[in-house]
This record gives structure tokens, C-alpha cells and sequence, in this order.
């Protein structure tokens, strides 16, 4: 198995763009997760995409997060919440299989007429339920206790006119 390049190489090519880190992995023979270590240790963050998504939802409620099985930031509904709103921002480093949860999320959202709803103190936290007018055309149900949600903040989360591709 080959190795990364040099620091200064790893950070031309995370300067230039043109690779992903699964393209830049197959490239010199290493894991994904290889360059992703590389990166860190160099300072450079990879994924705004996934960072803007979680900055996204916590606008909307805070997902329990913890190192235990069952935490729900890692369940799917959310995972696939998290995936379409990489979707919504054009992340191009989304494999076929997250951009299609992606793509069913939306679909879910439409077929059903449905919202995606969080309530930590649920045993099943995440729940799709009837969409209710004050949903507007978000995807998700903006919790009662925080007052009429602030559409303008909230613009990742409208549901677009068409479909996404």
C-alpha cells in the first residue's frame, strides 16, 4: 500500500479542489479515513458541507449527541435529514447511496404530506407526522415551545417548489 504525499502536497490538493478524499485515497492506495487524519493533523476541515448541515439542525433543536449506542444524532432519520440538507447546499462528496437517503427523504416528505418531528424525551425520538399548517413548507415541525419559527433562518429547511434531482 502507497502512502499520502508530503504535508505540502496534501495541502495543494486540498487547496485546488479538484479531488475528493475518496478520490485522493484511491489515488495514492490509502483509506478515506487516512486522509481525513491527514487533514486534521494539517488544520484543514473537508467537510463544510456536513458541518453546515448539524449548524443547520441545531437551529431547529438540539439532537442529543453522546459516545453510547442509541445517541440520536446517528439515527437515520436525521442522518438522512442531514444528507439532504448536503444536498440542498450542492455537496459534492456525497456517494450514491447518501445522495439517494437523500433524495428519499425529500420523497418521504412529499408522498406523505409529512414533517419529520424530534421529541427527546420519546423512546423513538424521531417521528413523521401529518403535516399541520403552521408546518408552512418546512420538512421539519419546529418545536411549539420556541414561538413561530423565523422562516427567513429557517430557508434550508423549505421543501422546493420541484423535486431535487
Amino acid at each position: 500500500m502507497s502512502k499520502l504525499p508530503s504535508d505540502a502536497e496534501m495541502t495543494k490538493l486540498f487547496a485546488l479542489g479538484q479531488l475528493n478524499n475518496r478520490e485522493i485515497a484511491e489515488k495514492y492506495g490509502v483509506t478515506p479515513q487516512a486522509v481525513n487524519k491527514r487533514y486534521a493533523k494539517l488544520g484543514l476541515e473537508r467537510r463544510p458541507h456536513a458541518n453546515d448541515a448539524n449548524a443547520e439542525i441545531a437551529k431547529v433543536w438540539k439532537v442529543q449527541a453522546t459516545r453510547e449506542v442509541g445517541s440520536h444524532h446517528a439515527m437515520f432519520p436525521v442522518q438522512a435529514l442531514r444528507l439532504w440538507l448536503r444536498l440542498r447546499l450542492g455537496d459534492r462528496e456525497l456517494s450514491q447511496r447518501q445522495r439517494r437517503d437523500a433524495l428519499n427523504f425529500e420523497k418521504r416528505v412529499r408522498d406523505k404530506n409529512c414533517v419529520l418531528a424530534y421529541d427527546p424525551e420519546e423512546g423513538q425520538p424521531f417521528t413523521w407526522e401529518a403535516r399541520e399548517p403552521r408546518d408552512d413548507l418546512l420538512v421539519v415541525r419546529y418545536p411549539k415551545e420556541k414561538g413561530a419559527p423565523p422562516l427567513d433562518e429557517l430557508a434550508r429547511f423549505l421543501l422546493p417548489g420541484n423535486p431535487s434531482e
